[in-house]
């Protein structure tokens, strides 16, 4: 137990790197000490459980376990001693020193029971109805299959037609030839899943899942995750389970996803959840023990999520050969942290091929080196106590911390809410001194001087309103004088144009001269007309724009705060006004009338051109 913590303070004395303290931990860690325990009751614990139990170490399997055939030897004493730990157990009804024994692993034939009780498939709180149990799992997986599906003899598997709508038999058709395609291309290289009735019971047990499970579907990569789990259910010398291999695998690949589903889910792709906390805790550990190959990694934008979700989200199943992964696996699903040690591998992974990453830069090169590097031989030995050394090193509860931490922010914390805490005070201080000092000092002038700007807007407002009331009568009789003369002048043009005209003809018979006259009497007509109807439509449009520009002034006058109030000129100019309003005495169109239009743009309209008369 004190081994981690030995190397801990012998790499911070001499200066050694995290990853060489974690070569030299790999090299002398002791298997039989319970370092996966953060907590030290825990720990004393199981090794006073298991003082009673045994008499020597447990030992370490090598590949993929012991057989049990032989009853003496360290593999026939790690079987008795899993068998007395499991009776043990279920008289606590626990299953801690079962989780110790298996973290270590577990023997191929205890394996598949094992297995079951890690995964919450049997519980060791009904050890005696064990029997029952699993009874009533299968043949409820049973009723499921045969609701869903149809197996024939020549291992043809349908989707069972139901009374549902077309579109959900479509999509289950879909669902089953998309699971279909993937079990065809699991482990072809192995001899069970080359048999027809092996891929036809993976098949089916992932189509069921699938179907019982909506929210997660099928996702492709559960293929080999299933495959590992059925080619250990088929594995148990009893011959009554290797029957309901299929049933057994079902169960225990449903216990197996509920911990590690968020890997799965399309929902959690875009969150910090599911796949990309685990790649983002992948890289915090490599950062902390490798620095050097965590930067490496990032100069080289090496995309690590595909790595990551293949070998965390999978367990290892698609990278390893059938043994390795269920030797690993016994670790995964005896570790009290829950598949934390599956995080600790990958970094173990990197750092197995740490100098060949670190040779080459390119990003083709880099990801062959890691597509390859789990499928060493060395994996159960070598890099598995790398995954071992890491996981003791991060549930040490000894201090000092190793590898080092970044310092503790607790007391910048504190000191930080102390001065928060001094600053709020003071701002509220002078927040109070403030709102007095403008209560007693500011506030009443404000408030006088308010009062006088109001006063005089509200003044020169109704002075602008009456003036408009009172010219009224004035303005609208001007307009009409002024419609009235205009007429007059023009029907004057066109009696003067026609009488030119009639003159002009008497100075030439010709047929040219008569016919423009002719044609210039018609066009001066229609000039004037045309004028006429202008005048009389721009005139009323001119007075009403000036009287909604006089309005908006009014109401400028009103809402903003003019400098004084109205002055002793602009009341006499706006009694001028009043008096004579746009119009000259004898209540015609003055020659300056109408002038504010003449400054601010162009003329209403445009008096025609002189008419000269032709020559003779």
């Amino acid at each position: 137990r004190n081994v981690p913590h030995l190397w801990a303070q012998l790499a911070l004395k001499y200066g050694l790197g995290p990853w060489e303290g974690v070569e030299h931990l790999a090299r002398t860690l002791y298997p039989g000490a319970p370092f996966e325990y953060a907590d030290l009751d825990q720990s004393a614990l199981i090794a006073e459980l298991l003082a009673e139990l045994q008499h020597s170490p447990y030992c370490l399997f090598d590949g993929g376990g012991g057989s049990s055939s032989s009853a003496s030897g360290p593999h026939g004493d790690a079987t008795q001693l899993l068998d007395k730990a499991l009776q043990r157990c279920a008289d606590d009804g626990t299953d801690t020193l079962i989780r110790f024994l298996c973290f270590r692993g577990v023997p191929d034939d205890r394996r598949p029971v094992m297995w079951k009780v890690l995964l919450h498939q049997l519980p060791m709180a009904r050890h005696a109805e064990w029997a029952a149990v699993e009874a009533e799992r299968r043949a409820l997986y049973a009723s499921y299959r045969a609701e869903l599906l149809c197996c024939g003899e020549d291992f043809l598997v349908e989707v069972r037609p139901s009374t549902g709508r077309t579109a959900d038999l479509l999509e289950c058709q879909d669902l089953l030839h998309e699971i279909r395609n993937d079990v065809d291309r699991t482990r072809r290289d192995h001899d069970l899943f080359q048999q027809p009735a092996t891929r036809v019971s993976l098949l089916c047990l992932l189509f069921i899942y699938a179907r019982l499970n909506p929210g997660i579907r099928y996702v492709q990569g559960m293929n080999e995750v299933a495959a590992v789990l059925l080619w250990v259910m088929s594995s148990s010398t009893d011959k009554s389970s290797t029957e309901h291999a299929e049933a057994d695998a079902f169960w225990v690949f449903s216990g197996l996803m509920t911990e590690i589903k968020e890997s799965f889910m399309e929902a959690l792709d875009h969150t910090g959840e599911g796949v990309h906390a685990l790649g983002f805790e992948v890289m915090r550990l490599l950062r902390s023990y490798d620095p050097i190959l965590a930067r490496h990694l990032q100069v080289c934008e090496l995309p690590h999520l595909p790595f990551i979700f293949r070998w965390c989200a999978l367990l290892f199943a698609q990278d390893l050969k059938l043994h390795e992964a269920a030797r690993l696996w016994d670790c995964f699903f005896g570790d009290p942290g829950r598949f934390k040690l599956v995080s600790y591998l990958c970094v173990g992974v990197m750092m197995w091929c740490r100098e060949e990453l670190l040779l080459t830069d390119k990003q083709f090169a880099l990801a062959e080196v890691l597509q390859g590097a789990p499928r060493s031989n060395a994996l159960t030995t070598k890099l598995l106590r790398r995954a071992w050394a890491i996981c003791a090193f991060e549930r040490r509860a000894m201090k000092p911390d190793f590898p080092p931490r970044a310092p503790a922010l607790t007391e910048w914390a504190e000191t930080a809410a102390v001065t928060a805490q001094e600053a709020a005070a003071k701002a509220q201080e002078l927040s109070a001194e403030m709102a007095k000092t403008l209560q007693e000092s500011i506030a009443p002038a404000v408030s006088e001087r308010a009062s006088q700007v109001s006063a005089a807007a509200a003044d020169r407002a109704q002075a602008v309103q009456l003036w408009f009331e009172e010219t009224g009568p004035a303005r609208r009789e001007a307009l009409e004088q002024a419609q009235t003369r205009l007429s007059s002048v023009w029907d004057s043009v066109r009696s003067n144009t026609q009488r030119l005209a009639a003159e002009a003809a008497e100075y030439s018979q010709s047929d040219e001269v008569k016919q423009a006259a002719s044609q210039a009497a018609s066009t001066i007509g229609s000039a004037a007309d045309s004028a006429v109807t202008t005048a009389s439509t721009l005139l009323p449009t001119a007075a009403t724009t000036l009287l909604q520009k006089a309005a908006a002034v009014a109401a400028v006058a009103t809402a903003f705060t003019p400098r004084d109030g109205p002055t002793d000129e602009d009341q006499q100019q706006m009694g001028q006004e009043q008096i004579s309003p746009s119009t000259s005495a004898s209540g015609g169109v003055g020659p300056d009338s109408t002038d504010d239009a003449s400054e601010e743009g162009p003329l209403l309209f445009e008096p025609p051109p002189r008419l000269v008369p032709p020559p003779a």
